[in-house]
């Protein structure tokens, strides 16, 4: 394992249209020893023909369809870095974001997943806003794990991981929801093997909202199976320690219901909403709602 290596996984499956700049967002990064791995999930577009026209600067695997959590797996596999960074195939990284995410890495302890703010931009690459995720670099484990279990999202494409995670077992579990699978691997993370999880206060990212992405369908449905991750990831702590997640989860909920019921409201308006205007009221969820955790 190369000590300063910097292993950035693309999972790839019918990209072709972002694919491009999204791998050249890694290729012009600042930090130098960086390796790309980018998975083929059984695409059917031109993706495969993007990759190769890369085949002397990023590892390629071009494997049958197997779903996002085996592509992302199988890149885990084939890395070679003290750490993995995940990005999604329509987003672009700037330039600074793995020399700036490296150098936080290197202050703290290495059982810690590094994440940062973003900035989301629509199909044609302008800037819809910035986000800001919120800061809770003081507090201890426990406590920012009541707060990812009480809905807290990280935007996976932001994150620095270590290997060690992975040897230690914490990988991306196959799902029935795709949705759920990076959600569901920072709640294990924390819960169940004692993850830090660090903000840093820059945007790194731009992370795209077009209309063939599925994370935004089906959400008041993806959201109740969160709810029965949370339930089984709990169910495997003993009963003590069960018992004092749920209960400092209802303290802390307690203190938002307003913010509850608005975000109920905002996913059932989307949930009814035509295609065609669904993009804005994402926009409006995600800046009303998600902005207030």
């Amino acid at each position: 394992m190369d000590s300063d290596l910097v292993s950035v996984i693309i999972p790839v499956y019918n990209s072709e249209k972002f694919l491009k700049e999204s791998i050249d967002s890694v290729l012009s990064q600042t930090y130098p020893d960086i390796e790309i791995i980018a998975i083929n999930d059984g695409s059917t577009d031109d993706s495969i023909k993007i990759l190769n026209q890369y085949s002397d600067r990023i590892i390629i695997i071009d494997q049958k369809n197997a779903g996002l959590s085996e592509a992302v797996n199988s890149g885990i596999r084939k890395m070679s870095g003290k750490w993995m960074k995940w990005l999604s195939p329509d987003d672009i990284l700037y330039p600074n974001a793995i020399e700036t995410l490296v150098k936080e890495a290197k202050k703290l302890p290495e059982n810690t997943i590094i994440y940062s703010n973003w900035e989301m931009i629509n199909e044609k690459g302008k800037k819809m806003r910035d986000f800001y995720e919120s800061n809770y670099n003081n507090l201890d484990n426990f406590e920012f794990n009541v707060r990812l279990l009480d809905g807290q999202q990280i935007n996976v494409n932001t994150v620095l991981i270590t290997a060690s995670l992975f040897n230690q077992g914490c990988i991306m579990r196959t799902l029935d929801d795709n949705i759920a699978i990076d959600y569901d691997f920072f709640l294990r993370a924390g819960i169940l093997y004692g993850v830090k999880f660090h903000l840093v206060e820059k945007s790194l990212l731009k992370y795209r909202i077009h209309k063939n992405q599925t994370s935004h369908k089906h959400i008041l449905k993806s959201l109740q199976y969160l709810e029965n991750i949370k339930k089984e990831i709990l169910s495997e702590l003993d009963e003590k320690t069960q018992d004092k997640y749920y209960l400092s989860l209802k303290k802390y909920s307690k203190n938002k219901k307003i913010d509850k019921k608005s975000m109920d409201l905002g996913l059932k308006i989307i949930a009814k909403l035509p295609e065609s205007i669904s993009e804005k009221m994402l926009v409006f969820y995600l800046n009303k709602i998600r902005g207030r955790r």
